[in-house]
């Protein structure tokens, strides 16, 4: 552990002289949100928009967005309960985009899928009921290991923002009869400690991994015509990445494995890797059983891990890269294609520091 870490208020704890580690005198601590929360909805025609601070308190693991309806009549959709949420998105407190509000429910739940193996598969909890009347717990986690990249949340002068638009009764699968229920949210935290134990042992009072901060964008292609190649190249360098989320559509959205190969992942001229999706299906599926994780891949979703796991012995490092950096996806579109030309959504998670930081906790 390094000697040393500097908190958002230039605080500097020294991890080796003999305090107590901040995860052993921390706790963990949630709370109905104060605000953001839509206790009364009924789906409609229309989008619908909410949106308030976070309370602060503590180091934040991430809010909740516990969704529960009833009443609803149709045929739910294949993006169901997840697309009930149209958009959601997580601010800084100066207003910049941690999670980008332009992603969608059904992408946000495949972050929490493939980025969060060592929690419950959402697709297999005990909330989740793909139905005319949803019911799911969205966690949008900027948390990824034990506190690292949890954000410090202890000024009520400088709250984080949470925005959501709940998506329309239609698209959701409840046209027949709209449901109707509520979005409870709640404040996922680490406490933080007393300055000192009982015995009078002096407490760490940051975590070493809050100087680590994720942020989750995404960029949209288009997918060309059946047999057609494509060239994705990105333009979200600059930090680590953490993983890829490629999500395929057709005109119609709905999700597709419409990426034949090869697929080629390039950084610069050096070639990442060139498989076809089958091999990339396995390289998935391992790293997530690796987890304990075996539920079944969404059509259409094309995950590319980058993280490790130390428990299990398996993965591999973040993706390190500049602004100057190219990496692009090369593949080809399947020839039995239909609906073309359609989407690709890349989301991507990225992780840079704002601080010192503790060398062991990379690549996790």
């Amino acid at each position: 552990m390094a000697a040393s870490a500097a908190g958002a208020s230039g605080l500097q704890v020294d991890n080796q002289g003999g305090q107590n580690p901040f995860w052993q005198v921390t706790n963990l601590y949630a709370r109905k949100n104060a605000q953001a929360q839509a206790p009364a909805i009924t789906l409609t025609g229309a989008i619908q928009p909410f949106s308030g601070p976070l309370d602060a308190v503590g180091f934040l693991r991430g809010p909740r967005l516990v969704v529960r309806t009833s009443g609803g009549a149709g045929t739910p959709s294949a993006d169901n309960p997840a697309n009930f949420f149209y958009q959601a998105g997580l601010q800084n407190t100066d207003g910049t985009e941690i999670v980008q509000n332009l992603s969608a429910g059904f992408d946000l739940l495949q972050w929490r899928k493939y980025f969060r193996p060592w929690l419950r598969d959402p697709y297999q909890a005990y909330d989740f009921a793909q139905s005319p009347s949803p019911s799911f717990t969205l966690f949008m986690q900027p948390e990824i290991r034990q506190q690292m990249c949890a954000l410090e949340n202890t000024d009520t002068r400088q709250q984080y923002t949470l925005t959501y638009v709940v998506n329309t009764a239609a698209a959701i699968g409840c046209a027949t009869t709209p449901a109707a229920g509520s979005v409870s949210v709640y404040v996922d935290v680490w406490a933080q400690p007393d300055v000192a134990d009982l015995e009078g042992v002096d407490n760490e009072r940051l975590p070493p991994g809050v100087n680590l901060q994720m942020k989750l964008r995404r960029l949209p292609f288009t997918l060309n015509n059946a047999g057609a190649s494509n060239d994705f190249l990105s333009s979200l360098t600059g930090n680590a990445i953490r993983g890829q989320l490629f999500i395929c559509r057709d005109s119609n959205n709905a999700r597709q494995d419409y990426l034949s190969g090869p697929l080629q992942w390039f950084l610069d001229d050096r070639t990442l890797a060139s498989v076809d999706p089958d091999i990339f299906f396995q390289w998935a599926y391992d790293q997530m059983a690796s987890f304990g994780q075996r539920s079944a891949r969404p059509a259409g979703v094309y995950p590319f891990m980058r993280f490790f796991n130390p428990g299990a012995m398996y993965g591999q490092g973040w993706l390190y890269t500049s602004n100057a950096t190219a990496l692009r996806l090369d593949c080809n579109t399947l020839g039995t294609a239909a609906n073309v030309p359609g989407t690709v959504l890349l989301l991507q998670e990225e992780i840079y520091n704002t601080g010192p930081i503790d060398n062991t906790l990379l690549d996790m």
